[in-house]
């Protein structure tokens, strides 16, 4: 089945782009939205098209690797074969560390709405990590989530949003915007770089790439689909909110706009479609991290021990993913969360983009029976997705961008730690789990 082209099964298309944006509308738009206003005011709107163009570029090079590899679940495999060994090593421990930073971030959104639902002034951090307690309990015991319920839950919160968005635009003035620029454009740009964090969910059409029907060509338009629609979301709530005219700005906010255009209702709402989205999205990043740690440890790249399948499930790495989380939500700093997330995410989609010039610049890389999405251009697109991650890592805090780089070359270790007798074995438990091949085939094997 080269490049996924023929597969008749599977995913459709508007399934792909439904789970794509479904794991895009998260605590992302319900606390990050707020807190992007009160940095960059309503310059706001430009600041998450800005990112959304950026992150277009980066989703044209996914596109046309998924392409190639539709099988491999990602931007770890997409770089191991087209850079090599080490910088695919580092592309997935960034994808492993954002992701498990991520899901702090989400839980902690999960905890301001719980107060807020219930009218407490509670630590957010109480009720994030019984969270992350039940959701790694659910996701040891191997409980299986519902397709239909997960779907019906992106459709109602995808109707709550736009209902507040439509609200807003009724209510919107012309002095809303005024000033335009409170922080300057460094506010603007400040928050573009912060609201990377929340675009990052469409890497799932790439990672489903095996399970898309037509992926050749399907999962290109669901990448680009799911960006565009939910840049839409994002813009929309921010200008609603404006029109709210809150005397202030921050996690909350989302909430607060719809106490002020229909009361307390409105709030409860609001409150319980945060908590359903941040679950939800929490509950997928658990599974990707745990998943990422059994590709690399399918690989041969990480030690077997943090990845041993047991009961059919990876509990070794679930167990690693939430303690990681939990001293995160104990930090409980949530711009610093972002941007440390920004950090590792923006690094591993760098090793993605010069993955996709290369393969531009070289198409002999690829045998001439797959199936590949050519991208406009050539190297073009690449080249800017390089560039604009590039130029978002440059812009954040030393303190913050140090201590991400250092994260992930300490992650490095992991190379160099041995291997526990029974190696064998539990890669070969991975490699029947991720329904891969037992043993190398020459491609891997060089």
């Amino acid at each position: 089945m080269p490049g996924g082209a023929t597969r008749t099964e599977g995913l459709s298309l508007s399934a792909a782009i439904a789970f794509a944006v479904g794991n895009m509308i998260g605590a992302g738009v319900f606390v990050l939205s707020g807190l992007i206003i009160a940095i960059a005011g309503p310059s706001a709107v430009i600041s998450y098209l800005l990112c959304g163009l950026a992150v277009a570029f980066s989703g044209l090079s996914y596109a046309a690797l998924a392409s190639i590899y539709p099988e491999d679940g990602g931007g770890y495999l997409y770089v191991r074969r087209i850079l090599g060994s080490y910088p695919g090593f580092l592309a997935g421990f960034a994808m492993y560390v954002s992701i498990t930073i991520a899901t702090a971030f989400v839980l902690l959104g999960f905890g301001i709405y719980v107060n807020l639902l219930a009218g407490t002034d509670l630590d957010p951090r109480y009720a994030a990590l019984a969270a992350l307690a039940l959701l790694a309990a659910l996701n040891l015991r191997g409980a299986a989530e519902a397709g239909r319920v997960e779907v019906g839950l992106v459709a109602a919160k995808m109707a709550i949003l736009v209902g507040l968005i439509l609200v807003g635009f009724v209510h919107v003035q012309a002095s809303d915007f005024s000033p335009f620029l409170p922080g300057g454009v460094g506010g603007m740009l400040q928050g573009v770089t912060m609201i990377f964090f929340a675009y990052i969910g469409f890497q799932v059409v790439a990672m489903m790439g095996g399970e898309v029907k037509s992926s050749a060509r399907s999962v290109p338009i669901a990448t680009l689909a799911s960006i565009g629609i939910v840049a839409l979301i994002y813009v929309g709530v921010v200008i609603a909110l404006l029109a709210a005219r809150l005397p202030s700005y921050g996690g909350e906010s989302v909430f607060d706009a719809s106490v002020v255009y229909l009361g307390p209702a409105g709030g409860v709402v609001v409150a319980l479609a945060a908590l359903f989205s941040t679950l939800s999205a929490a509950n997928a990043n658990i599974l990707g991290a745990s998943r990422i740690i059994l590709e690399m440890a399918s690989e041969e790249q990480i030690p077997g021990r943090f990845a041993r399948v047991r009961n059919g499930q990876p509990a070794s790495s679930i167990l690693l993913g939430a303690g990681l989380t939990a001293i995160l939500i104990l930090a409980g700093n949530l711009s610093f969360i972002v941007e440390l997330t920004n950090v590792t995410i923006l690094a591993a989609m760098l090793l993605v983009n010069v993955s996709a010039f290369i393969l531009a610049r070289r198409r002999t890389l690829v045998s001439s029976e797959k199936s590949l999405f050519v991208i406009p251009f050539g190297p073009l697109f690449p080249l800017l997705g390089a560039a604009s991650c590039a130029a978002m890592l440059v812009t954040l805090a030393p303190m913050v961008l140090g201590l991400g780089i250092a994260v992930l070359l300490a992650g490095s270790i992991l190379l160099l730690i041995e291997d526990v007798p029974e190696r064998e074995l539990i890669v070969r438990e991975i490699r029947l789990l991720l329904r891969r091949p037992v043993e190398r085939d020459s491609e891997d094997a060089a």
